[in-house]
């Protein structure tokens, strides 16, 4: 099995807040699973980064730490079984939830498009029938949020985040716009003496479930609102797995389950069973993620009394094809197998995405510095790595042939021997569906007299042509394509990653904890270049 990450940025059509934060983008890493041709996906957020850690460096350093595991899975062999592959994923990423969740995410979606059935059944459940989801509108001024209810008239339910549930006057604005129910969230952020004088008009404007009102340490105060509430309280932040389940039966009437959270669809589907043999109520909800990841947590919507799953809705951008929402939330799954989510390279979420080596070799004839005739002087010394800037120059002739799966224009550009190689990866970083920097690995050892300490023969990786454009410069675009790099490479079961960089390029090296190794080198026309070399773990 071969396990590999892209990046993504998303884009909220509306600047998301809750009591606790604001949100204009998400980062999120995206993992893809392949076997045999066929791939399955899972999503980590970078959402409360402290919290859960799920900063970027975090979630890549975790993957590069688990690739050694990673390349020993099969999905279908005889230890393949989802329960004993998590449990050896879970003891590797203790502190990692989202981490972990991709990984058993996209191995679940693997298997059951291996198998050609949709997820659902592989995890042997019910078709799920007649789903809807509720809508969520964030904190804002209440214009602003009866504003984002007109736009989303008919839903089932709309879950209404609020900084203060003593503060009525959003709850009875909203009301005279809908007959729907309400769903209201603290996000942790109330207090008993706010909430409880509050309860009987809570319920008289509708409001039919209550959501982590408390923080999650406050688990005296959250018992004593379960008994005295007209209205049914349901747990988010106080159930984070399995072990919380416990503590949450006797303080709330429900959980709200969250695969992201709880370390993927295997520990998600064992709460959710749980919880329904206690009588708890139950909520299926996501994290700020694309169609990558809620695509498969609709697989399990059958199992809850509550769906919250409209974060496809929510985005000005995505990743792909997955689940749908209609115009008053109806879900509907793709008739595919697995999650049923279908990538496009071509959707404005991407930051960091492979391309097929023509993408690459555009950028790099874009790139100033970044031409063949330097690298190719001795291409067998410079394989030049650079983070350099300049003003694309304008390029004439022969129009760019297409490449027909993605849909984009590609060039010839600054070729390699080693560009279609098939261990080859060639990385882009992306704008708004546009190449805006580029790198490639190649499946290279150093020069001689190059040694690198604790690589065995065959697990080091080249890095070539890595460019990046004036537009993006100093946006962290060449911070992403190297950490990127570095898993992929990780992933792909390499040790070390080395490169010849130029002068102006050593601190970006250096920044990101490349050594360097010997004398520089002076090439004709080229300058001094450095050999540099990092590990992957």
């Amino acid at each position: 099995m071969r396990v590999t990450a892209h990046e993504a940025s998303l884009t909220q059509r509306h600047l998301w807040r809750s009591a606790r934060e604001a949100i204009p983008v998400t980062h999120t890493l995206i993992v893809e699973a392949e076997q045999d041709g066929v791939s399955g996906y899972g999503e980590a957020s970078c959402f409360m980064t402290d919290h859960y850690n799920s900063g970027l460096e975090r979630m890549h350093a975790d993957l590069r730490r688990v690739a050694p595991l990673l390349a020993t899975l099969d999905v279908c062999g005889p230890d393949g079984d989802a329960d004993t592959v998590w449990q050896r994923l879970a003891a590797e990423l203790p502190d990692s939830p989202f981490v972990l969740a991709a990984l058993d995410s996209a191995l679940h979606d693997l298997r059951a498009r291996l198998l050609g059935v949709p997820l659902w059944k592989s995890l042997g459940l019910d078709r799920p029938q007649n789903l809807r989801s509720s809508y969520s509108i964030g904190l804002d001024t209440l214009e602003v949020m009866a504003g984002k209810l007109r736009e989303r008239p008919g839903w089932c339910a709309y879950k209404v985040k609020l900084a203060d549930p003593g503060d009525l006057g959003i709850l009875r604005e909203l009301r005279r716009r809908t007959d729907a129910p309400f769903l209201i969230d603290g996000n942790c952020g109330w207090t008993p003496d706010r909430l409880v004088p509050a309860l009987p008009h809570l319920r008289d404007l509708g409001v039919r479930l209550i959501e982590q009102p408390y923080p999650r340490a406050a688990w005296a105060d959250a018992r004593s609102l379960k008994e005295i509430s007209p209205i049914p309280v349901i747990a988010d932040e106080s159930i984070t797995s399995p072990d919380d389940l416990h503590a949450c039966t006797g303080a709330f009437h429900g959980i709200n389950v969250k695969p992201m959270k709880a370390g993927g669809l295997t520990p998600a589907l064992a709460m959710l069973r749980a919880a329904r043999e206690r009588g708890l109520l139950t909520m299926l909800g996501c994290m700020p993620e694309s169609a990558a990841g809620v695509s498969a947590t609709a697989h399990l919507g059958g199992l809850v009394d509550h769906l919250d799953v409209d974060v496809v809705d929510l985005l000005a951008v995505d990743t792909g094809h997955g689940l749908s929402l209609d115009a008053t939330g109806h879900v509907t799954l793709p008739d595919r197998p697995g999650s049923g989510y279908l990538p496009d390279a071509t959707a404005h979420g991407w930051s960091v995405h492979h391309v097929p080596a023509g993408r690459a070799r555009c950028v790099r004839r874009r790139v100033p510095g970044c031409a063949p005739d330097a690298v190719d002087a001795a291409p067998d010394v410079v394989g030049t790595a650079l983070v350099t800037s300049g003003r694309a120059p304008v390029t004439s002739g022969a129009a760019h042939p297409q490449d027909d799966r993605l849909g984009v224009p590609v060039t010839s550009g600054a070729a390699h021997p080693q560009d279609d190689h098939p261990a080859t990866r060639h990385l882009s970083a992306l704008l708004q569906g546009r190449d805006v920097g580029a790198v490639s690995l190649y499946a290279e050892e150093p020069p001689a007299g190059h040694d690198l300490p604790d690589t065995r023969p065959g697990r080091a990786r080249r890095l070539y042509g890595m460019a990046t454009l004036d537009e993006v410069r100093g946006t962290g675009v060449g911070s992403a394509l190297l950490r990127t790099a570095l898993t992929v490479a990780a992933l792909d079961g390499a040790e070390t990653v080395w490169a010849h960089v130029p002068d102006a390029a050593l601190g970006f090296y250096r920044k990101h904890r490349f050594d360097v190794l010997g004398r520089p080198l002076d090439l004709p026309g080229a300058g001094p270049h450095h050999f540099v070399h990092r590990s992957t773990r």
